[in-house]
């Protein structure tokens, strides 16, 4: 389709990264010689979120409240809709290959937007959504590869499409919360598809790379190749689940857990492990504080996060995706900061391994420029890109949307097997 770059979209956008430990608000503008303009920035406790999922309604409206009035004040402005980000165990890819025969002529808009019309009515159900469709790739009379078919001769048209579907019980929750701090929701994405967006080069996105977003409780990853999404994976832990671990392992609360794995916490043994002594406070009033040696808490990181990694790589491979994925991974999320973990990375996966940091928002604050705000950052730059996904808009939460959109003329074919086909 078209080719990406900075295109005119409202002049202001505010965007929501809803996370399992913090929520995040930023509102950036356009800047027609420098792309995207950071002028606002608020965080909240996202005291409600587990796994993606709102399970404490209140809660979780008070934390997207707090990190909207902090950004407002900030930037000066009023925000009444959201791009918000979406990371749920739900989440997985299906691809689909459509075809159709027509009057040999040129290809025209209206063949294209009914074939892709097509393709979405094949995946339109109540219980589910689709939050991204994605034309991977066209084919005009058998000759395929084809970016833009646009003005070609033919008589048949055909597209590879890769779809993004979750339940769609945990997005109504999630919109309903939103709603009621008194916002819309403008656009959704997935959390790994906007980390990438934030912290990948054109050229990796091109020759192949895998994104992990280590989340506090979803750790979910992005393949990219030429310059396109072609899947995803989510997994129901996370960085909350190794603080649980620790609390469990060490025989402490999870708030003094979660402090010792950022001050101790590694998923690599050092010489002297043995050697170092850990607080633990008291997990009763009748107990005393203890201390635990090092090693044993690296045992307890690296198993969890080994763990993860090695379920990941796993069902990539599962789907053929090892080779196509290229030589590449990076990490994001709060849990990329752990000491050891891309290097663990590198050994499960045998692959180059990089911290991704977010890049391409001009007055970006140093606060921001970890790899746990890489989502929130580009789901800021994709309201000022213009990318290839079909889905505009809030979601369908009601699965019924493209349902009637079903190509009624000519021939048509469709297959699942594209996976196989081009991995």
């Amino acid at each position: 389709m078209s080719k990406r770059g900075f295109h005119k979209k409202p002049d202001t956008s505010a965007v929501l990264d809803i996370g399992s430990s913090k929520v995040v608000c930023l509102i950036g503008q356009s800047d027609l010689n420098m792309g995207v303009k950071l002028i606002g920035s608020g965080f909240g406790v996202s005291a409600g979120m587990k796994s993606g999922a709102v399970v404490d309604m209140d809660a979780m409206e008070q934390g997207i409240r707090t990190a909207v009035e902090k950004a407002e004040r900030e930037a000066g402005v009023a925000v009444q809709s959201v791009a918000v980000n979406v990371a749920l165990r739900s989440l997985r890819s299906e691809h689909l290959t459509v075809q159709t025969e027509f009057a040999s002529g040129e290809v025209a808009d209206r063949d294209l937007n009914r074939l892709i019309n097509s393709s979405l009515s094949e995946f339109a159900q109540p219980e589910q959504t689709i939050l991204h469709a994605i034309p991977l790739s066209w084919s005009v009379d058998g000759e395929s590869k084809i970016e833009e078919p646009r003005g070609m001769f033919g008589s048949s048209l055909g597209v590879d499409m890769h779809f993004v579907l979750a339940g769609v019980g945990p997005l109504r929750n999630l919109a309903h919360c939103i709603e009621r701090c008194h916002l819309r929701i403008s656009s959704v994405t997935v959390s790994p598809y906007a980390a990438g967006l934030s912290v990948l080069t054109d050229d990796e996105k091109d020759l192949g790379v895998t994104l992990i977003d280590m989340g506090g409780g979803v750790t979910s990853a992005a393949v990219f190749r030429d310059n396109a999404l072609v899947h995803v994976e989510a997994l129901s832990v996370g960085g909350q689940t190794v603080t649980k671990d620790i609390a469990r392992g060490l025989m402490t609360p999870p708030e003094a857990a979660e402090r010792i794995k950022m001050l101790y916490g590694s998923a690599l043994h050092g010489a002297d492990d043995d050697r170092v002594s850990i607080p633990c406070p008291p997990m009763g009033a009748q107990d005393t504080l203890h201390h635990e040696s090092k090693s044993l808490l690296t045992d307890i990181v690296r198993s969890r996060v080994e763990e993860t990694f090695e379920i990941l790589r796993d069902r990539l491979n599962q789907k053929g995706l090892e080779g196509f994925a290229g030589r590449r991974i990076v990490l994001t999320g709060g849990a990329a900061h752990l000491n050891g973990v891309r290097e663990l990375a590198e050994y499960v996966f045998n692959k180059r391994v990089r911290v991704g940091r977010p890049h391409g928002v001009l007055g970006l604050k140093e606060t921001l420029s970890g790899p746990d705000f890489a989502v929130a950052t580009g789901l800021l730059k994709s309201q000022f890109l213009k990318e290839n996904d079909v889905i505009q808009g809030a979601p369908d939460l009601t699965g019924r949307r493209y349902l009637k959109k079903r190509y009624s003329g000519g021939s048509f074919g469709r297959s699942i097997q594209w996976l196989k086909e081009n991995f």
